[in-house]
């Protein structure tokens, strides 16, 4: 687990906003299936709240029980605990008591799986988890000149009250994105670090159809925009085929 999710519980609400449209993107899919569904990288919750708010039972899984604490808060003040089951686990390895029609994978979290052993187990647990003709919907982002302009990959970037929270990207060889953090908080300073690696298109695609999926939609980001080159954004909807 990255060692951002265990120190930045406290401010990752107020510095991590996720992609334009993405919770009503996730709802809806979650809501269309009638649940329960299943959301990997829960995080604090600020894609599963709304969803159980919107009456679907969700099961959120995360590694970081730091993350999970704050997403149990934010479910017991908006009145969902008892629709959002909160687990600590890996998305390599999870497993459901009973098949679920949709399962997400929301903001990236796929993009912690740093090889392709651990990129099919995580499709193929999710297959797994999801009845005959069952959805999985996830996005990546689409490593594009026009994702480092729009994201400001390098520089601090403002949160909450004045703060700050600074942000170095590095893109190496091997595909890796390494993003280093700092930020202020009442107590002073802290700083972590978090590594991705990103995905090309084609990658995607073929690691779902070895995994048992049929690509049911591909779109550039959350709000249904056509995929282009100069995306931001992947956004697959693939359906379990076997």
């Amino acid at each position: 687990m990255n060692d951002y999710y265990r120190l930045a519980p406290e401010v990752y609400d107020t510095t991590t906003r996720g992609i334009p449209g993405d919770i009503a993107f996730y709802r809806d899919l979650a809501v269309a299936s009638g649940g329960p569904t299943v959301e990997l990288g829960v995080g604090t919750g600020r894609i599963a709240v709304p969803t159980a708010l919107a009456g679907v039972e969700v099961t959120g899984i995360d590694l970081s029980p730091e993350m999970l604490a704050v997403a149990r808060r934010h479910a017991q003040e908006a009145g969902v605990a008892a629709r959002l089951r909160l687990v600590v686990g890996d998305m390599r390895t999870f497993t459901v008591t009973a098949p679920v029609p949709l399962v997400t994978i929301p903001f990236r979290t796929f993009l912690h799986n740093l090889d392709e052993a651990d990129q099919l187990a995580t499709l193929r647990a999710c297959h797994r988890a999801l009845i005959p003709g069952g959805r999985l919907a996830l996005n990546v982002f689409n490593l594009s000149p026009a994702l480092f302009q729009r994201e400001g990959w390098r520089g601090p970037r403002p949160y909450g009250q004045g703060g700050r929270v600074a942000a170095d990207h590095r893109v190496t060889d091997e595909r890796v994105v390494t993003t280093r953090l700092s930020w202020r908080t009442d107590g002073g300073s802290r700083r972590a670090s978090l590594t991705l690696r990103y995905i090309t298109m084609p990658e995607m695609r073929t690691l779902l159809e070895r995994s048992g999926f049929e690509v049911e939609a591909l779109h550039g980001d959350c709000l249904g925009g056509p995929f282009e080159e100069a995306s931001t954004e992947q956004v697959w909807v693939a359906r379990r085929t076997s």
